[in-house]
C-alpha cells in the first residue's frame, strides 16, 4: 500500500513540473511571425501592416516597440496582453493611430516612457487626456507628427505630473512659449529640435525644472532672451543646443539670465562675428562648442573668449585665418585659465615659434590639444614645455617634415601620454629626433601615413618599435610604408630589417675620411680650419663633388629617376610667396613636383647633405630673389650649385623669379652674371599678370623636361 501511494506521488509532482514547465517555455516564447526579441537587451519589436493586434510576449520583456503597423484606436482592451509583462517602455511609431482612450495605459503600472510618432493624425488634447490618467509617464516623445502648432492648454489641466523628459522634434511648429509647460513642476529636459521656431519665449519656464534645451536647426535668427519681465532668470538651464540657426554676431550681451549653464553648442550657425567678453556672462559655462562655421566666420577680437571657468573649447572645422591675424596671439586665450581642452581642427595656424608660443603659453593646464589639419609646417620651440599637464597632442594631416632634431621641441615634456603626427610628411625619425624616454613615456604613438625613407637612418626608429614593450603605436604595421627609395615603394617599415652590418659597410667611406682628418697634423688643422671658414661655401660644395667623382656618380638621364621636377631656392622672407602662391599654383593645379626645403628635407640630415642630395634629385631650379636673399648664406650656398649645374646642363635648368626690384649696382656679380645670362620674371600683384608668370615659369619647366627626356 504504502509503495503504491509512494509511486502516485511521484507521479503528481513530475506531472506538476512539467505543467510548470510548458506554462514557462510558452511565456518565454517569441510571436516571431510578428515580431523579433531580443533576451539581452528585453526588447521586442513588432513591424508591419500585418499587426493589427497585440500579441502574447516573453515574460522578460521590458521594452515593446510597434512600428507601420495598423492601430488606428488603442484602448485598454486592446493592450490586454501587455499586463501580462512587465513593460517599462513603450514606442507606437508609424502606427495609423488617431484615437487613444485615456485610460488605454492605466493598468501598465510599470510604464515611465511612452513615445507616439509619425502618426500625423492624431489629435492633441488625447495626449493631455492621457497624460491625467497615467501620471507616472516620465518620460514622453511626440516626435515627427505634422503639428505646426503645440495646445496652450495641451499640459494646463495635468496635475501631479511626472514628466522630466519631453520632446518635440521633428514637427513643423513655429512658435514656442514657455507658458505651455508651466504645470510640469518636474519637466528637465525639453526637445524642440529640426522644427521651424522662429520665436521661442521662455516665461513661464521659471516654475519647471529646467536644465536642458535643445533647440537646434530651426529658423532662429537671434538668441532667445532667458530673462522674465522682471530681468530674472527664467529657469536653471544647464546645457543650450543651438546649433544650426542664423546668428551673425555675438557680444557681451547675447548671454544673459543664465547663471547655471555649463554646456553651449553653437555650431553651423554662421557666424561673422565674435565680440570682446561675450561668454564673460557665464559664470558657470564649462564646455563651449562654437565648429563648423566655414567661412563666415570674419572677426575674433581679442578678449571673445574671455572666461575663468571655460573648459573645453572646440573651434573646428571655421577655417579662420589664425596665421593673418598676430594681434591676437597674446590675447586670444590669455583670459582661460582652466581651459582643459582646445580644439583647432581645419584652422589655418602660423607655423612659426614665436607666434605659437604667445598663442599657447597662456594655457597652463591644458591637458589635451587639438591641431588636426592646421597648415602648420614645423613644431613650435618651448611651446609643449609650458604646459605642464598636456597629456594628449594631436597634430594629424599637416604639412611637418620634420623639426630639425630641435631638443627644444618635445625635451623635457614629461607629461605627454599621447602623440598623433599622422598624414604629416616626415620621412626620417631617429635617435636624435626624439629622447627614447620620451617615447617610452607615452602610452600611444601614432606616425601612421607619413613618406618614410627607408634608409639607414630609419633603423634606430625600427629597432624602438619592434621592442617596445610600453608604448601602444596606434595601427602598426599596416599603416607604416616606406615611400623612398622608389623600389622600396609600398613596403611595410615591419619588412624593411637594415642591421648595423650593412649600414656599418655603407658608412666606410665617411668613416675613414674622418679617422684621416683626426690624425691630420695639428698645425695643418688649424690652417685648414681658418682656410675653410673663410670659404666654408665654396670648399663644401668642391668636397661634396669630388666625393661624388670618387663613387662614380653618373648624372640622371632618365626623368623617372628625378623626385621632384624643380628644386626651390628662398629665402625666410620669401616664405609667404611660396607657400600661398607656388605651391598652389604649380603644385595643386599644374601637377609639378616641387622640392621645398621647410618641407622635404629629411630629418636627421645634415642641411649641407640635404641640399646637395635634393639637388641631385631636381630636374630643374627654380630661383626667387629677393633683398633678404642676399644676406642668407644657405642661398649663396645654393648659388654656387646652380651655377655648377647650369654649366654642366645649360641655362635651360634655371628659372628665375624676381620678387621685388633690386638695384644692379649693388649685387654680387654672381647674381648679376646669372641674371645677364637667364631670362628672368618679374613678380606682379596684378592677377592677370600672376596667371601669365605661372604660364611662363611652367612653359620653361617642361622646355627643359623635352630637351632631358620625356616627362
Amino acid at each position: 500500500m504504502y509503495q503504491r501511494l509512494g509511486t502516485t506521488l511521484m507521479l503528481l509532482v513530475f506531472y506538476l513540473c512539467w505543467e510548470h514547465y510548458e506554462s514557462f517555455n510558452h511565456v518565454d516564447r517569441c510571436p516571431v511571425t510578428m515580431c523579433k526579441c531580443y533576451p539581452k537587451t528585453m526588447m521586442v519589436n513588432c513591424t508591419g501592416s500585418a499587426v493589427h493586434y497585440v500579441p502574447v510576449f516573453p515574460a522578460y520583456t521590458r521594452t515593446v516597440i510597434f512600428t507601420k503597423t495598423n492601430f488606428p484606436k488603442i484602448t485598454g482592451k486592446f493592450l490586454f496582453n501587455l499586463t501580462l509583462v512587465q513593460v517599462e517602455r513603450l514606442h507606437f511609431i508609424d502606427t495609423l493611430t488617431n484615437m487613444i482612450d485615456p485610460d488605454a495605459f492605466t493598468n501598465l503600472t510599470n510604464m515611465f516612457s511612452l513615445e507616439i510618432s509619425r502618426n500625423g493624425d492624431l489629435p492633441q488634447n488625447v495626449i493631455s487626456n492621457i497624460l491625467q490618467y497615467s501620471p507616472r509617464i516620465r518620460i514622453l516623445s511626440l516626435k515627427s507628427n505634422l503639428w505646426k502648432t503645440i495646445r496652450k492648454d495641451m499640459f494646463s489641466e495635468v496635475h501631479n505630473s511626472s514628466i522630466q523628459t519631453l520632446s518635440f522634434s521633428d514637427n513643423l511648429i513655429e512658435n514656442i512659449y514657455g507658458s505651455y509647460f508651466s504645470s510640469l513642476h518636474f519637466l528637465q529636459n525639453l526637445d524642440l529640435s529640426n522644427n521651424l521656431i522662429s520665436n521661442f519665449n521662455c516665461t513661464g519656464f521659471e516654475s519647471t525644472s529646467i536644465s536642458y534645451i535643445h533647440l537646434a536647426n530651426n529658423a532662429m535668427r537671434e538668441l532667445p532672451s532667458f530673462c522674465g519681465p522682471t530681468g530674472q532668470s527664467t529657469g536653471k538651464i544647464k546645457t543650450l543646443i543651438f546649433r544650426q540657426n542664423y546668428l551673425h554676431n555675438l557680444d557681451e550681451y547675447s548671454f544673459q539670465c543664465l547663471p547655471f549653464l555649463r554646456n553651449l553648442y553653437l555650431d553651423k550657425t554662421s557666424l561673422v562675428t565674435i565680440r570682446n567678453n561675450t561668454f564673460a556672462r557665464l559664470p558657470k559655462l564649462e564646455k563651449l562648442s562654437m565648429t563648423s562655421n566655414g567661412d563666415h566666420l570674419r572677426y575674433i577680437e581679442g578678449f571673445a573668449f574671455n572666461s575663468s571657468s571655460l573648459k573645453k573649447l572646440y573651434f573646428g572645422q571655421n577655417r579662420y585665418r589664425f596665421e593673418k591675424v598676430s594681434w591676437l596671439y597674446g590675447k586670444l586665450f590669455h583670459s582661460l585659465p582652466n581651459l582643459l581642452l582646445l580644439d583647432l581642427t581645419g584652422n589655418f595656424l602660423p607655423s612659426d615659434s614665436q607666434s605659437l608660443r604667445e598663442l599657447f603659453t597662456p594655457l597652463v593646464k591644458l591637458e589635451k590639444l587639438i591641431l588636426q589639419k592646421t597648415a602648420l609646417k614645423g613644431l613650435p620651440r618651448n611651446v609643449f614645455q609650458q604646459m605642464p599637464n598636456l597629456r594628449s597632442l594631436i597634430l594629424i594631416g599637416n604639412y611637418i617634415s620634420g623639426w630639425n632634431d630641435d631638443p627644444e621641441v618635445f625635451g623635457n615634456v614629461t607629461s605627454l601620454r599621447s602623440l598623433y603626427l599622422d598624414g604629416n610628411n616626415i620621412k626620417v625619425v631617429n635617435k636624435t629626433s626624439f629622447q627614447e624616454s620620451f617615447l617610452n613615456s607615452l602610452d600611444k604613438f601614432c606616425i601612421t601615413n607619413n613618406p618614410f625613407s627607408c634608409t639607414c637612418d630609419l633603423m634606430w626608429f625600427l629597432d624602438w618599435m619592434k621592442s617596445t614593450k610600453h608604448t601602444e603605436i596606434v595601427n602598426y604595421p599596416r599603416r607604416y610604408t616606406c615611400r623612398f627609395p622608389p623600389e622600396m615603394n609600398n613596403v611595410l617599415l615591419k619588412n624593411y630589417n637594415p642591421t648595423v652590418e650593412t649600414c656599418s659597410r655603407l658608412n666606410f667611406p665617411l668613416i675613414r675620411n674622418i679617422c684621416i682628418a683626426v690624425f691630420v697634423p695639428s698645425a695643418i688643422i688649424l690652417i685648414t680650419i681658418s682656410l675653410a671658414y673663410k670659404f666654408r661655401f665654396r670648399l663644401n660644395y668642391w668636397l661634396h663633388i669630388l666625393g661624388i667623382k670618387r663613387v662614380g656618380y653618373k648624372r640622371i638621364k632618365d626623368d623617372r629617376d628625378y623626385e621632384y621636377d624643380a628644386f626651390v631656392i628662398y629665402s625666410n622672407d620669401s616664405r609667404d610667396f611660396i607657400f600661398d602662391h607656388m605651391i598652389p599654383e604649380l603644385e595643386e593645379k599644374a601637377g609639378c613636383r616641387l622640392c621645398v626645403h621647410e618641407r622635404d628635407f629629411e630629418v636627421g640630415r645634415f642641411i649641407l647633405d640635404n641640399i646637395t642630395r635634393k639637388f641631385e634629385v631636381s630636374k630643374n631650379i627654380i630661383l626667387v630673389l629677393s633683398r633678404d636673399f642676399l644676406n642668407s648664406e644657405w642661398c649663396k650656398f645654393e648659388l654656387v650649385l646652380t651655377q655648377s649645374k647650369t654649366a654642366v646642363e645649360g641655362p635651360g635648368v634655371l628659372t628665375v623669379i624676381l620678387l621685388e626690384e633690386l638695384d644692379t649696382a649693388v649685387l654680387p656679380s654672381s647674381v648679376r652674371a646669372i641674371l645677364d645670362t637667364v631670362t628672368y620674371t618679374e613678380w606682379s600683384q596684378e592677377n592677370v599678370r600672376q596667371s601669365r608668370i605661372w604660364a611662363k615659369v611652367i612653359t620653361a619647366l617642361n622646355a627643359h623636361g623635352l630637351d632631358g627626356g620625356a616627362h
